[in-house]
């Protein structure tokens, strides 16, 4: 008893020598020490103010915003305010633990954090601690000394209390706050893709809390890699309505470089090269584009072109370089063999990444592969093995050994991914070849790649919706992609290696298969015309001699001097179409009251008019016409009512029942007209009369398969009046000729030169003109 009451007596003696100021100096540290977290932490030296609040070139964050200390902030938080209440209640044998727990905490997670920020770039532009790092650091540095103090001869018993709550402020100040969330490590499976980028909603976070918003409607505009094939990743970020940062992203933390004042439309950025950003601007809605290098010290950008010098030249802030300029619109690939393509109405370049500085000539590096690729998608890899898109629907592949081979648009509607890529139904969206050859199609379908010994594969993983392609010379393929969350970008790390290990797709089907095309009575011969000029018709809308306000849209015919030609179509005309001999008819609603149609048909420089005494409907659609010689057939508003004119004055009306497809409507010289009415192809006489020539199957075969039942056939293609007057149709591989009912005669096939994919056939005589993307291609009897 004597033993413990003196032990007592120590102990509560030792509480009163204790110094009143040293609790009062412990709590004033932990109220400075909760308030240092609401001041700046970290921050941000940029070379541009990314917001309205910050200081120029300088954005500051609070421990509260840092997302990956929020723990640590929390526990801090808790231990300061135990000392703080420790230190107001004078509870001695609390406050020695809280304080050196709380200075041993601060200490501890601070130098952590501040040792493993990144390191700064060259320029300076990087990441340092702010005033409430520092103030936390030295009041941590203060209460570990009051912890200490308080500590000095005590028992071993709370000493023993002290040393283990230490030990354990040392441990969370070393692994709860961390110096940034952990690097995203993608899981990479051989083959299959994964995500390169965190991107969440089309929002990439990174380590350290920056927030990029993928800046342009296709995700792999915004990230491109250095062009010199050196390690480098560069991102351009929206941060604003008509403004766009570009980011360095290394060991997942993007630095702000350069800010880009671009307008509405945001660049596509190429990659880097010489500490240079190089990008596209411009080319949207017709405007013209321009190739801009832009150095990485430069603090901000203007490069909207929406200014002119007096030269004529356009306005971007001093120091950006104008490589080039075209006529928009203008869109962008990078090519696996270090090249860079950029494609707009008519023209395609492709560019080696090294030619693309100062002194750079467009016209130098025009490409055009095949017929259809002026002004539409190139893909080339380092092999030779090249790709196009030759149509809306058609895709081409030529490899170094052989033929042009047309590899889409070209099976009937409905059949399956099988391992003859010609033979499958398939949408393409995008489309890359990469180092070895092998050619990725994405679109609505799965993602597939034709390998070099032409066998169609699907890439494991099931991934579609596809919208870009990019294939990379490390020998990855890049695939922009917009689930429902927004864009994402993903990565098949061995894509050129691994391809050959996909398995096949099934064999095609005997409906579906292209690969042995049939041959028809006719030789051809194919001429690829010499760049057709687009021009106004020499008429009113109503047919008068004067101008009319051109439309969008053009349609071939032949001009005044008898030349092939796209006659702009009048914007007030309600259709149009083809008369068969490089004439054009189109109808317009006049200005009378009540107003009438009128029907123009326009003949080289001079046009007739067929008025429709009957008044128009108000709100009455027209839906689609057909021509033939001088006669013309218009549908009326979906309700089986057709409007026949012509020949002469005549204006008659029509009614058939059933459902008219979409540019299903055919006039014969003969005056029969030929509709599609769901799945039938039906011919009505000027009486009325209607007899059915084929169809019937929802998916049926193509008109050039042999020994199918007339009601097989499907309807689907193209159907005109031909050469001969008689009804033709063109199954985007094959021209064939209905002679009757259930007759059909094959005219001609690929290797009698008929143009694949085309995504028009317009008649003008004895010729036929098939249009492939910008190209013309004219199909004429050989001999």
């Amino acid at each position: 008893m004597r033993e413990t009451f003196l032990w007592l007596s120590s102990f509560t003696a030792s509480r009163t020598r204790q110094p009143t100021i040293i609790p009062l100096l412990a709590g004033a540290a932990a109220a400075v020490l909760l308030l240092s977290t609401t001041l700046p932490w970290r921050e941000l030296i940029d070379p541009v103010a990314l917001g309205p609040t910050s200081e120029a070139g300088l954005a500051r964050a609070q421990l509260w915003d840092l997302p990956y200390a929020f723990t640590w902030a929390v526990l801090v938080a808790i231990a300061a305010s135990v000392t703080l209440g420790a230190a107001v209640a004078r509870a001695v044998l609390v406050l020695r633990p809280a304080a050196l727990a709380t200075g041993v905490l601060v200490i501890a997670g601070s130098l952590a954090a501040l040792l493993r920020l990144p390191p700064r770039l060259s320029d300076g532009v990087g990441y340092r601690a702010g005033l409430g790092a520092w103030l936390a650091l030295s009041l941590g540095v203060l209460l570990l000394a009051v912890g200490v103090w308080l500590s000095l001869r005590i028992g071993p018993r709370e000493l023993a209390i002290v040393v283990a709550t230490g030990l354990v402020g040392v441990g969370v100040g070393l692994f709860v706050p961390a110096a940034a969330d952990p690097q995203y490590r993608p899981s990479v499976v051989a083959g299959v893709p994964h995500r390169l980028l965190d991107l969440e909603g089309g929002q990439l976070e990174d380590r350290l809390g920056m927030r990029v918003s993928i800046g342009t409607s296709d995700p792999l505009d915004s990230i491109a890699p250095t062009l010199d094939g050196t390690p480098g990743q560069w991102l351009l970020g929206r941060t604003g309505s008509e403004g766009s940062t570009v980011f360095e992203y290394r060991d997942g933390v993007a630095l702000p470089r350069v800010a880009l004042s671009h307008g509405v439309t945001p660049p596509a950025l190429l990659g880097v090269a010489a500490d240079r950003l190089l990008l596209v601007a411009g080319g949207a809605n017709g405007r013209p584009f321009a190739i801009l290098s832009v150095p990485l010290d430069l603090v901000a950008a203007d490069i909207s072109l929406s200014h002119q010098n007096p030269d004529g030249s356009y306005y971007v802030t001093p120091g950006v370089d104008v490589l080039a300029t075209g006529p928009g619109p203008a869109f962008t690939h990078r090519n696996a063999d270090r090249s860079i393509v950029i494609w707009g109405a008519t023209t395609t370049w492709q560019i080696p990444a090294d030619k693309l500085k100062t002194g750079l000539r467009l016209q130098d590096f025009v490409v055009a592969p095949g017929p259809g690729a002026p002004g539409n998608a190139v893909s080339t890899g380092p092999d030779g093995t090249t790709a196009w898109r030759a149509s809306k629907t058609g895709l081409a592949l030529r490899r170094t050994s052989g033929e042009a081979q047309q590899i889409t648009g070209i099976a009937p509607a409905g059949c399956e991914l099988s391992s003859d890529v010609a033979s499958s139904s398939l949408t393409i969206e995008a489309f890359a070849v990469d180092v070895r050859g092998n050619l990725w199609l994405g679109g609505s379908s799965p993602t597939s790649v034709v390998t070099p010994d032409g066998v169609h594969r699907v890439m494991p993983g099931h991934v579609a919706a596809v919208d870009s392609i990019e294939a990379r010379p490390d020998g990855s393929v890049l695939l922009g992609v917009s689930p429902g969350g927004g864009d994402q970008v993903l990565e098949v790390t061995d894509a050129a290696a691994a391809a050959s290990s996909y398995p096949a797709a099934p064999s095609p089907t005997a409906r579906c298969d292209r690969r042995e095309p049939a041959d028809g009575i006719t030789s051809y011969r194919a001429t690829v015309l010499p760049q057709v000029s687009v021009v106004d018709p020499p008429v009113t809308p109503e047919g008068q001699p004067g101008k009319a306000v051109s439309g969008t849209s053009t349609q071939l015919a032949l001009d005044s001097q008898g030349r092939v030609a796209r006659i702009r179509v009048p914007k007030a005309a309600h259709v149009w179409a083809p008369d068969g001999h490089g004439g054009l008819w189109w109808t317009v609603a006049t200005r009378s009251k009540p107003s009438t149609e009128t029907a123009v048909h326009l003949k080289g420089g001079s046009a007739s008019v067929v008025r429709d005494p009957a008044p128009v409907a108000a709100g009455q659609p027209v839906e689609s016409g057909a021509g033939a010689g001088d006669r013309l057939i218009t549908a009326v508003g979906g309700s089986g009512l057709y409007n026949v004119y012509g020949p002469g004055q005549q204006v008659k009306r029509l009614r058939v029942t059933g459902k008219l497809r979409q540019d299903g409507l055919v006039q014969l010289p003969s005056g029969s007209a030929v509709m599609v009415l769901g799945e039938r192809l039906i011919e009505v006489r000027p009486d009325g009369h209607t007899t059915t020539l084929l169809g019937g199957a929802a998916s049926g075969w193509p008109i050039s398969s042999a020994g199918v039942p007339a009601t097989q056939w499907t309807t689907d293609g193209q159907w005109f009046a031909g050469p001969d007057g008689k009804l033709w149709g063109y199954d985007g591989s094959h021209l064939a000729r209905v002679d009757g009912p259930g007759k059909v005669t094959l005219v001609a096939g690929p290797t009698q030169h008929v143009p694949q994919a085309a995504d028009e056939v317009t008649v003008i005589g004895t010729s036929l003109y098939f249009e492939l993307g910008s190209d013309v291609v004219r199909l004429e009897p050989a001999g």
